[in-house]
């Protein structure tokens, strides 16, 4: 069985960066749209037999041993702009409760306190399964790559098992230690100073001279090592595992869903065929 993860908080903000603007009779529509258009996209990619969606919580585990976690990206919003995402983000809960559940999509996931990659790791590591397929642009799942394959929307290709050994010469697993060395600039994890992915693969591969100042600094800077594992490693610890239903996809309902809300491009004819085809 082919089975797609789906990131739906990556899908949301590609759509609100791309189509974010859309609406219909004064209603903003863009995210519903943008991500209905990546699900098409994605699953005429991988088809699936399977789709499981999964979604970031507003609360998060990791603030609470890492306070400035993802701090940055709140930095320098002006008010309109955190208006704008404040609509965004009503429209990313609006498809997870209501949207998806409405047209039949029942393996839809959310947990408190645990990230849209949590759950899809727990999922990966909890089902013995070489046809996972995780679609999402997120770099940091480059970790599960021995388990699942990934499907990257933004580069419209599919990452298999020996990626990162074909393209930098290491295993997935020992991702998590790229990330432990480097940290992570977009979530605001520390990392030793002035050690980017690059120069932390080349430590791991053993390609750096003992006696440069920037070993002596990634070996100094062990205790920060060990600490980031806690937040870089997937799953998070305490992330349960997710109990599965079956979808059953109402292709009525979803008609009457983009009438509801002026999504007459998946309403045509060819569409509405391909999208029988998709999600049946």
């Amino acid at each position: 069985m082919r089975v797609m993860l789906v990131d739906s908080n990556y899908f949301c903000y590609k759509a609100k960066l791309t189509t974010g603007n859309l609406q219909y009779n004064g209603v903003q529509t863009g995210i519903m749209f943008g991500f209905i258009n990546q699900l098409m996209t994605a699953a005429k990619e991988i088809q699936p037999d399977k789709i499981i969606f999964t979604w970031d919580s507003k609360k998060s585990e990791r603030k609470k041993i890492l306070p400035c976690y993802k701090e940055k990206r709140k930095d320098n919003q002006t008010e309109e702009e955190q208006r704008e995402w404040e609509e965004a983000f009503s429209q990313f809960k609006q498809l997870q409760k209501e949207i998806l559940p409405r047209i039949g999509f029942n393996n839809n996931f959310i947990q408190t306190g645990y990230e849209s990659d949590d759950l899809i790791a727990k999922y990966v590591f909890d089902n013995d399964n070489k046809h996972i397929y995780i679609v999402t642009a997120d770099d940091d799942m480059l970790q599960l790559l021995h388990k699942a394959h990934i499907f990257n929307p933004a580069k419209n290709m599919v990452l298999g098992h020996n990626y990162l050994i074909e393209n930098h010469g290491i295993k997935p697993p020992d991702w998590v230690s790229v990330k432990q060395i480097a940290g992570c600039s977009s979530d605001n994890v520390p990392g030793v100073p002035g050690v980017g992915e690059k120069t932390a693969i080349k430590y791991l591969k053993g390609d750096m001279k003992k006696t440069t100042k920037t070993y002596q600094r990634i070996k100094e800077n062990k205790d920060l090592i060990e600490f980031n594992k806690r937040i870089v490693e997937l799953p998070f610890e305490g992330t349960k595992p997710l109990k599965e239903d079956v979808n059953e996809f109402d292709m009525r309902e979803f008609l009457r869903f983009c009438r509801d809300y002026g999504l007459n491009h998946f309403r045509k004819d060819d569409n509405k065929e391909q999208i029988r085809q998709l999600f049946k």
